[in-house]
């Protein structure tokens, strides 16, 4: 009697990576499970490099990455529980999207995710520098990858704007959000960008209606700052543990000190009326949008948007990672229709 061969049929494989400038996070399929991850947006180079890798026989630094990136060793701390240091200086760039430094976060997020060959890889960019670097970043990252952990596979590159992705896993994971004959509107706040995007249940999106903004979370934290050392005195230059402060809420150390920041954003709100105004002015009427927030940055810009579109706005669950999973399920879809 024959017996017929069988073969497993391998799934495609797809990742979403959202890397911004203060932190990357991913998002891929395992054991049937979306797991997201995230680790702060810091790549050292060199000679601190040198400095930090020599720990590691100590076996105290687990979460370093290693990554070498044109000869250059890099290491990145794949930890999101570690609040990081105040010698650390953002990147906060234009072309960040075309460095050493951002193309070995995405090689830690390769490591950390444990993908060897990736069928679709998403990544986004903000609108106002997404028609400079899509292109270049598309061609960097399509390819084989050798970055110290062997051969690393990337078949297919896809390249969005950010708030696209945020919609994508909206429209996937809240389909009652579009059921009211209204279309979407996502404002996207990050580190350093608010990006605003309009688009129909059916996928049309108004061009006329999506634009890029400067100003995210870190003019937010920079008028914070400059409150708390005005009151205190000192430096408060160390802006991830007053937002990690705020996000755990939390009490901030600093010295001998515990101090409360609840007040201080209060008084550091009046920051995002501009931008607010600004999101307003690019969507020129919410009339007919029901209107979302998102991003790492999302909760500080509600208030504003509540009040200045003068409109219920929604915060979306889980809006750091929105971006990340969108990603994902885009990367799914473009597997599934080749």
């Amino acid at each position: 009697m024959l017996i017929e061969p069988s073969f497993v049929v391998k799934e495609p494989v797809a990742l979403g990576l959202d890397v911004g400038f203060s932190s990357t996070k991913s998002a891929h399929v395992d054991n049937g499970a979306i797991v997201t991850r995230s680790f702060p947006s810091v790549a050292a180079r060199a000679s601190r490099a040198d400095f930090i890798s020599g720990m590691g026989g100590l076996g105290v630094r687990e979460s370093d990455v290693k990554v070498l990136v044109n000869g250059v060793s890099f290491i990145v701390d794949t930890s999101d529980s570690d609040v990081v240091e105040s010698s650390v200086i953002r990147t906060e760039n234009d072309d960040f999207p075309i460095t050493d430094e951002h193309y070995a976060l995405i090689c830690a997020a390769l490591v950390k995710c444990g993908l060897r060959h990736i069928d679709q890889l998403v990544l986004g960019l903000p609108l106002l520098t997404f028609e400079v670097y899509a292109s270049q970043l598309i061609s960097r990252l399509r390819g084989i990858h050798d970055f110290g952990y062997g051969r690393v596979t990337i078949n297919n590159v896809s390249v969005l704007p950010q708030p696209l992705g945020a919609y994508v896993a909206l429209r996937s994971t809240n389909p009652s959000a579009f059921s009211n004959g209204t279309s979407c509107a996502i404002v996207d706040s990050g580190w350093g960008t608010t990006d605003v995007l309009v688009a129909s249940p059916t996928f049309k999106i108004d061009r006329q209606r999506c634009g890029g903004l400067s100003g995210g979370a870190a003019v937010v934290l920079r008028e914070i700052a400059a409150l708390l050392q005005r009151q205190y005195k000192g430096r408060f230059n160390n802006l991830d543990r007053i937002d990690r402060a705020i996000v755990l809420g939390t009490a901030l150390q600093h010295g001998s000190k515990e101090i409360d920041l609840r007040p201080f954003v209060e008084e550091s709100l009046h920051i995002t009326v501009p931008i607010a105004r600004s999101v307003l002015n690019i969507i020129r009427t919410p009339e007919d949008l029901t209107i979302f927030a998102t991003g790492g940055a999302g909760h500080y810009y509600l208030p504003a948007l509540c009040k200045t579109l003068g409109c219920d706005v929604k915060l979306l669950e889980q809006p750091r990672f929105a971006n990340a999973v969108g990603f994902l399920l885009a990367g799914q879809s473009a597997c599934r229709a080749r």
